[in-house]
């Protein structure tokens, strides 16, 4: 049911119609939660995570983004881990995070190597690309930038393949810059020409997907390398054959372009409408960044064309807006830090939540002397169906002896030492319990009176054998069974009546003997078998 809205949702974020992706990654994630579907659910909080971060709400994507991880962990969806890491990764970044943003890449590519799948991988390989880029880091950034392009080649997706070639022109770009930096004109020359061919194949790869707003980016940058490199007269025709559309185009595209025409403008010499678009450009300036931008690229054709003083007051405004930005930057920041707080101190009240009903759970239905299920346990083991299961109650005989002769430490010893040898000998297919006082229970698996029988009698057995004398010099221990067998009661109620009355046969017989069903005792001191009436041995 939340595919549609899903599909929706990545369709409206191609055609860059910001707030239709936003309201269908909130449905999806809205019908998944009230329909129980934990995995859609996680899908539509990721995709949510991705609208909101480039819709600049940091704060709530960042809030978003940490859901879908404990969501998409909870129910092992490994690509939508990998997808909300990467998308943790992208907002750290951006508001300076870089370490922690480096710490969410790596978690990505944890989940990505752990799930095998190629989406997953290809989140993982592109956010390590964009933290390494932001740490100029480029031979790294560049490494993961290219297995980001393969695996997005792999998956035969024209939008991801060409936003990931994208990213690779972006850190060749970083590199010709630095180069440009250090002198080395030649290296910086041999980078942007690489920049250029690959923003002009990811900008016609975006065309032929329909991907308008990953095109008009592609075109932006390839006009800014033409420049770089020499090109201006290529890259302004390359501009002018991109009718900017209102309608379907954002602002800030639009502004992206007319910045981008007047650098290249400016290269060609036609300084005085270079100006004039810059101009209109730091006038209509979406976010600060782009005002940034512009205000830096008209300084600097001003102070090139002898008007310092208007080179002047763009630098002084470019001063303010920066020192702005560190500040509007440092205050995202801490709203990130706030709901990752937040979010940490919420996982830490759960934990701490679950570990105290568990406690209080394992206590409510554990024997606190014996580590033992108790009888609340029992009730709950005995309330599934009967038919599957049958139960040997037991008691210790003459226990009462064990603590006047002995002390009731030694007989508290010789209930927990007990329960240690039934525990192991109802195996993996049974329970052992303690009924109360000196009296046990052994939930075991099936019906046939043979099987039943034997495990009752090979447990008194090792009852008996059981060296006691650690726990008291001359101790002996035995204890006398009952088995009633599942089908032989309708409730769990009766069972254990039934049982119990058998228990009380094998005392009146002499202890330290099975009684059930197949009329049998056993007597351990003279090692023979003997049988009898089961009427007999209750009236004995």
């Amino acid at each position: 049911m939340t595919d549609p809205l899903l599909a929706s949702a990545e369709s409206s974020l191609v055609a860059s119609d910001l707030d239709a992706a936003k309201m269908f990654a909130g449905q999806a994630a809205t019908l998944a939660e009230a329909t129980g579907d934990r995995g859609a659910q996680a899908r539509g909080v990721t995709l949510l995570a991705r609208v909101l971060y480039i819709r600049s709400e940091t704060a709530d994507a960042m809030s978003c983004v940490l859901k879908a991880i404990d969501l998409s962990r909870a129910v092992g969806d490994l690509t939508s881990t990998a997808r909300a890491h990467e998308v943790a990764a992208r907002i750290l970044l951006d508001v300076g995070e870089t370490a922690a943003a480096l710490e969410e890449g790596l978690a990505a590519m944890r989940a990505a190597d752990t799930g095998g799948d190629l989406a997953a991988t290809m989140a993982a390989m592109r956010a390590m690309a964009n933290v390494y880029a932001a740490l100029h880091q480029w031979d790294r950034a560049l490494a993961y930038g290219e297995r980001y392009h393969e695996t997005a080649r792999l998956l035969r997706d024209p939008v991801a393949e060409s936003a990931a070639i994208e990213t690779v022109s972006f850190i060749y770009a970083g590199m010709a810059a630095e180069a440009t930096d250090r002198g080395e004109r030649d290296r910086a020359r041999a980078w942007h020409e690489r920049t250029v061919l690959l923003s002009r194949t990811a900008m016609l790869m975006a065309r032929d997907a329909g991907n308008r707003r990953g095109e008009n980016t592609c075109l932006a940058n390839l006009a800014e390398s033409l420049a770089d490199v020499g090109r201006p007269a290529e890259a302004l025709e390359l501009l002018d054959s991109w009718p900017a559309d209102p309608a379907l185009d954002s602002v800030a595209n639009i502004v992206h372009h007319r910045e981008t025409r007047g650098i290249v403008l400016a290269a060609l010499g036609r300084r005085q409408e270079a100006a004039e678009l810059l101009t209109v450009s730091v006038a209509e300036a979406p976010t600060r960044q782009h005002e940034i931008t512009a205000r830096r690229a008209l300084a600097g054709l001003l102070e090139d064309i002898g008007d310092l003083r208007g080179a002047l007051e763009h630098y002084k405004r470019l001063f303010v807006l920066v020192s702005e930005q560190m500040s509007e930057q440092a205050e995202r920041a801490a709203s990130v830090a706030a709901v990752r707080l937040e979010t940490a101190q919420a996982q830490a009240r759960a934990t701490a939540l679950q570990r105290s009903n568990e406690h209080l759970n394992r206590q409510a239905l554990e024997d606190p002397l014996t580590g033992l299920p108790n009888r609340r346990r029992l009730d709950q083991l005995l309330a599934s169906d009967l038919r599957a299961c049958s139960v040997v109650l037991l008691d210790v005989d003459h226990f009462k002896r064990i603590n006047d002769g002995c002390s009731h430490l030694v007989g508290d010893a010789v209930l927990r030492d007990l329960a240690g040898v039934l525990a192991a000998a109802c195996g993996p297919g049974g329970t052992a319990v303690r009924f109360g006082g000196e009296e046990f229970a052994l939930v075991v698996q099936g019906t046939a009176a043979d099987g039943v029988l034997a495990l009752a009698e090979r447990a008194r057995a090792v009852i008996a054998a059981h060296d006691w004398t650690a726990l008291a010099p001359g101790l002996a221990v035995t204890a006398s069974f009952g088995v009633a067998l599942g089908d032989e009661a309708a409730t769990g109620i009766e069972l254990l009546a039934l049982a119990d009355h058998r228990l009380l046969a094998a005392k009146a017989s002499g202890r330290n003997r099975v009684v059930g069903p197949a009329l049998t005792s056993h007597v351990l001191p003279s090692g023979d078998l003997q049988t009898a009436d089961l009427q007999a041995a209750q009236t004995a």
